[in-house]
């Protein structure tokens, strides 16, 4: 008798039954009698197949072919050089701390002194302390004015990772190719892009049409509340109607959408709410040497234990759209699942629940993120509390979060309690059919050719929030191709911008702003594309 070891190429039904087996023949008679089985068994995969390639050919949205567009000389060695000036005031935001004032007004000098153009032809209001807001002023009063946002503030850079950067954090270098420093990406490289095309086309003669806003927020990274809301707040104070918000939240990807090779504009129309529960147990203190069934500390273990067991039911409504509009760029196994969730929709959700980064994108998420408790290794705890932090998926209410954290807890002894002024739920979503957002997608396809454009809710916090009281169409996008190694290094080491995805992104937005709100140039002249006909 062989052993496995010898069964190389042995079949599996060999390995367990090594003993001669009589091949299977069906008589003439049997094979007929068959027939009727495999018939309609065969008639019904056939059909099935059929309406599964069917359903997937009618679920992707096929974008509208696009000629490239004719960009302007950009001088991307000079706005990396001005990027890097940028970069070296430290305009750092803190949570437990003031800022440093005379970093953010070097900022605005050094703004006031690269972009003359810009601070001679538009008006500049400073907001708060530090943000500023620039307007200016169309020749058509009745069209609702575009605002485009940047954020002046950072996050600070770990003293404990100095080392781990190639070029210090606060530097500005230009090498490899590179803007290296924090806020290269997030976003002093989107602050800069709008300037400097602001600038450029002030210097090519341009007005618009529709008055431009540039809103630039001084603590977006902690918040906005100081910044973007003082600003949205000055505008609906003067009733100003804004047809479109740009800000930042998407971003054109490469690498990094499984089963998609080509690079992807994810344009954001939404993005999570956000919610901080605190957790906390009352017991009666006293010496550990006679402890009662449960701690303090052992009672919100439980709590936390439940949380984490019990996550919030999964929707894949968001990422069914993104991928739609992907199309053909995806793989067809792809399509062929999110074309069909009747038939796998547990599988996909199953493996999408398996990578954090996709399991944010399906539900609402809750991560615990400070425990506190016990004063001393031989006393029992009086109090013990917890932090969570929840991203609310729309569709999910601060109310309908907390009664679904109190159900899983389902424990009195827990009090659960929402941290003020520091909630808010998921932002209005902007159309995908939208004239704003198809214009949008149609300029990046003419500025980045075999880029594909694909609505997308971002998993983050952004300034765009607070403009949704005054605009419909409030879309987020940094127009820059990243990579996973790109996206890795923002808020973390080695934050960089290629010098060519900066010079691109001038483009990118003299060609937007040209679309978005028509105006006169020498020799030219041509309407607002989100123009009411």
């Amino acid at each position: 008798m062989p052993t496995t070891r010898d069964c190389t190429n042995c079949s599996p039904a060999a390995i367990i039954d090594p003993l001669p087996q009589a091949p299977i023949s069906l008589s003439p008679e049997e094979n007929l009698m068959l027939l009727p089985i495999l018939i309609p068994v065969l008639a019904v995969f056939i059909f099935l197949s059929a309406f599964l390639l069917i359903r997937t050919s009618l679920f992707m949205r096929l974008p509208e072919p696009v000629e490239p567009a004719e960009l302007p000389e950009v001088d991307a060695e000079i706005a990396a050089g001005h990027l890097s000036l940028a970069i070296r005031a430290k305009t750092v935001s803190y949570d437990d701390q003031p800022p440093d004032a005379m970093a953010f007004y070097e900022l605005h000098r050094t703004l006031e002194t690269l972009y003359p153009r810009v601070h001679a032809t538009l008006e500049r209001q400073i907001v708060s302390d530090f943000s500023l807001l620039y307007r200016w002023r169309g020749s058509n009063p009745e069209l609702p004015a575009a605002l485009f946002c940047a954020h002046l503030d950072v996050v600070p850079a770990a003293e404990d990772s100095l080392d781990q950067w190639q070029h210090p954090p606060f530097s500005g270098e230009v090498a490899e190719e590179q803007v290296w420093g924090r806020g290269a990406l997030d976003v002093k490289g989107q602050l800069v892009a709008l300037m400097e095309a602001a600038e450029q086309l002030i210097k090519a003669g341009f007005q618009p049409e529709r008055t431009i806003y540039f809103a630039f927020g001084e603590d977006e990274e902690t918040g906005g509340r100081r910044g973007a809301a003082q600003i949205a707040a000055l505008l609906a104070e003067r009733g100003e109607q804004l047809e479109v918000v740009l800000d930042e939240g998407g971003a054109i990807v490469q690498g990094t959408l499984p089963g998609v090779e080509l690079p992807v504009a994810l344009i954001g129309i939404g993005e999570k709410g956000y919610l901080t529960l605190r957790l906390r147990v009352d017991q009666p203190g006293g010496h550990s040497s006679a402890p009662p069934p449960s701690t303090a500390i052992g009672i919100l273990a439980r709590a936390i234990t439940a949380i984490e067991d019990h996550p919030f039911p999964a929707s894949t409504v968001f990422l069914r759209e993104t991928f739609r509009a992907i199309g053909a760029a995806a793989s067809p196994a792809l399509q062929l699942i999110f074309a069909n969730p009747w038939l796998f929709g547990g599988l996909l959700k199953r493996r999408l629940s398996a990578d954090p980064k996709t399991n944010a994108a399906i539900r609402t998420t809750a991560a615990v993120t400070i425990v506190r408790g016990g004063v001393k290794e031989n006393v029992l705890p009086p109090t013990a509390e917890a932090l969570v932090n929840l991203r609310l998926l729309p569709g999910d209410s601060i109310e309908s979060a907390v009664e679904y954290v109190r159900q899983v807890v389902n424990d009195r002894n827990v009090q659960i309690e929402v941290v003020p002024q520091g909630s808010w739920d998921a932002a209005p979503l902007t159309s995908p059919d939208s004239p704003a957002f198809e214009s949008l997608s149609r300029a990046v396809r003419e500025v980045f050719p075999g880029v594909v454009t694909a609505p997308y809710l971002v998993m983050g916090a952004t300034d765009a929030r607070y403009y949704t009281g005054l605009c419909e169409n409030v879309l987020r996008l940094t127009p820059v191709v990243m990579t996973r190694e790109d996206l890795d290094s923002i808020h973390s080491v080695n934050e960089r911008i290629s010098v060519a995805g900066l010079g691109r992104m001038v483009q990118f937005y003299q060609h937007l702003m040209r679309l978005w709100c028509g105006g006169v140039e020498p020799q030219s002249e041509s309407a607002p594309a989100l123009s009411e006909e």
